[in-house]
């Protein structure tokens, strides 16, 4: 299971009982994205969110090893694997601010080329570190204002959870390890982009890039959201 979302360090700190989405069969409206991922030194993969309500469900469809669940009232993240048969447990947290020395310089501007998406223009939002000695871009987002707003709001709590787990592992990675870039994008990265449109297109510091291929509102059977009860779950808490 790839999911280059989260790309977390994680070592279990213990076995413990938490709360965990459980559904009926039943439908309801939702949304289904499909993105085409690509990270360093590994094939392009499909990855499908599946969003209803407040709950998301991310599935790798190249890899049946495990799924993602996101409970945005519960504010926690749910990783399953179906190897060991075991759940990790993210909680959302009161976001951080980055106290840096160095300046983030952010430029977002309509792409006039560029085809409109459900009739609605791109515009890219880019993020810059701005150092003693140079910029260097962080992340390089193209989006759509206006577009599935609903989606959005979720999308974007989801990373802000995602942030607050890289924040409290922060202590982890070496202090030569943590450029700007590093700390702007891939720890202290609380979706602000989502503020102005769903994403479409995006580069990342990392290499990873992610690329919209369809969009669908749909029925969803609320039973994908629900994670196994006989798997163990732990937390890093």
């Amino acid at each position: 299971m790839k999911f280059g979302l989260i790309g977390l360090c994680l070592v279990a700190l213990g076995w413990v009982a938490l709360s965990a989405p459980v559904f009926a069969d039943e439908s309801a409206r939702g949304v289904t994205l499909v993105y085409q991922e690509y990270e360093q030194g590994v094939e392009p993969y499909r990855v499908e969110y599946t969003i209803s309500g407040d709950y998301l469900r991310i599935d790798d469809a190249s890899d049946q090893s495990g799924f993602i669940v996101f409970d945005r009232k519960a504010g926690k993240i749910f990783s399953v694997s179906h190897f060991d048969k075991s759940i990790l447990v993210m909680d959302k947290s009161a976001p951080l601010e980055l106290d840096a020395e160095f300046k983030i310089d952010i430029e977002y501007k309509q792409i006039e080329d560029a085809p409109k998406v459900a009739g609605r223009s791109v515009y890219n939002f880019r993020v810059k570190a701005i150092t003693g000695t140079g910029s260097e871009t962080c992340m390089d987002i193209q989006l759509v204002p206006g577009l599935l707003p609903q989606v959005v709001a979720l999308l974007q709590s989801f990373q802000q959870t995602v942030s607050a787990q890289q924040v409290g592992n922060l202590g982890k990675i070496p202090e030569e390890l943590r450029t700007p870039c590093y700390l702007i994008d891939q720890v202290y990265n609380t979706g602000e982009y989502y503020n102005r449109g769903l994403p479409i297109q995006e580069w990342h510091s990392n290499g990873r890039i992610r690329q919209l291929l369809s969009f669908e509102e749909t029925e969803v059977d609320t039973s994908v959201f629900t994670v196994p009860a006989d798997y163990r779950q732990f937390s890093l808490q």
